[in-house]
């Protein structure tokens, strides 16, 4: 018989639960079991006592138990490989797998894993394992990730912030078979190359992968600056889909060579310039001829508490390009912060609009692809938000 710890929620705040939200927050907590160890599998009981479902606990994190099956069911392997074969199925009657090699194949809670990333690169999985309860279950995950998606190799890139707030250090390494310094990938009919062990993230921002279709399709005898370019993705979809030129600028000089090499494998080089520059102070300093503009920082959010500072951040580049930019000219504006919600995001751009003086059109509203699904029991968890904007 299994021994399982209780953590009993205030009265009250169990509705979030019921609901089938998959974060309980220490506020909502009253009492947890002397036994309950960090990353260990609890029972969620309310007010009365009454079991709820079961999650993984941890007393170092502002969110104490992340849920993992609601009701009787226990989260046990074979649990977790039914959430894994759905996850793969999604992917497949999503159309995604049939269209490109590079594709996200858990997405943490939208596929009601929370804390586990993994990322198929022509058949290499790249794995972030970010919560400590996900890094108690790491053998039966990986195990299972090997049996439901049959990878080449697994390859572990556990080296993200969120790590350190559940008292883990980084992970960074081989796990199973050889995964390869860099992989081939296709996406849109255009090529590139993934360094998945000094990428960022796992090495490339599969994320984006419809707005790089978007702005192919806007492109055509356009000029185009694609500011935090990073290894050029949306560069190579411009040139490809008809731009007269395209200005990748990043602080990164490997990036940039990386970027470098991405025109070249789709023989774009001789349309393409490559500028190592702070985006902000790039914008601040030039001319802006380019009438086609992506805008596709970091995330300036990383919590709550920075939300101020990120959105004053958003509202400057988006400021200077609006503000600079040929009448007539087309931005795509992200932001990947989770805590910057789309209404808010749409006030920044909104803002820096008005302060540019310049009559502003939202054409288009996007977030990410289908292979990062969003649960609609969390939907804090779609994280990235874009907006095709139309400057007259």
């Amino acid at each position: 018989m299994r021994e399982i710890n209780t953590i009993f929620l205030r009265p009250g705040k169990e509705k979030p639960v019921l609901n089938r939200h998959p974060w309980i927050f220490s506020g909502a907590v009253s009492r947890v079991d002397d036994g309950a160890a960090d990353g260990s599998i609890v029972s969620v009981r309310d007010g009365s006592g009454r079991h709820i479902g079961y999650g993984y606990y941890n007393g170092r994190s502002r969110i104490n138990v992340r849920m993992l099956s609601f009701g009787d069911r226990f989260p046990d392997r074979d649990h977790l490989h039914h959430l894994m074969i759905v996850a793969r199925d999604k992917r497949r009657s999503s159309g995604v797998i049939s269209r490109t090699n590079a594709w996200r194949a858990v997405f943490s809670e939208g596929d009601f894993l929370p804390g586990l990333i993994a990322d198929s690169y022509d058949g290499h999985l790249v794995i972030q394992i970010l919560t400590l309860g996900i890094e108690r279950m790491r053998e039966d995950i990986i195990g299972l990730l090997a049996e439901v998606f049959s990878p080449s190799s697994i390859y572990e890139r556990s080296d993200h912030a969120g790590r350190s707030i559940e008292g883990l250090s980084d992970r960074i390494g081989q796990v199973t078979g050889s995964t390869p310094e860099e992989i081939p990938i296709v996406e849109n009919g255009l090529n590139y190359i993934v360094d998945v062990h000094r990428g960022q993230k796992t090495g490339f921002f599969i994320d984006q992968r419809e707005n790089r279709a978007l702005v192919a399709g806007i492109a055509a005898g356009r000029s185009a600056l694609n500011l935090f370019s990073y290894t050029g993705g949306f560069s190579v979809a411009a040139l490809a889909g008809g731009a007269l030129e395209a200005v990748s600028i990043d602080v990164s000089e490997p990036a940039l060579t990386m970027a470098r090499r991405n025109a070249g494998l789709n023989a774009l080089e001789d349309r393409s310039a490559f500028i190592a520059a702070d985006a902000f102070e790039y914008l601040r300093d030039n001319v802006l001829p380019h009438d086609l503009i992506i805008i596709d920082p970091p995330a300036f959010a990383k919590n709550k508490e920075s939300v101020p500072s990120a959105c004053r951040g958003y509202k400057e580049i988006n400021l200077q390009a609006i503000r600079k930019c040929p009448a007539g000219s087309l931005i795509l504006t992200c932001s990947c912060s989770r805590f910057i919600g789309m209404d808010l995001f749409q006030k920044v751009v909104f803002g820096a609009a008005s302060d540019a003086g310049r009559s502003v059109s939202i054409l288009y509203a996007g977030q990410h692809p289908a292979d990062h699904p969003v649960s609609v029991f969390c939907p804090e968890t779609s994280y990235l938000k874009s907006l095709l904007l139309h400057v007259d």
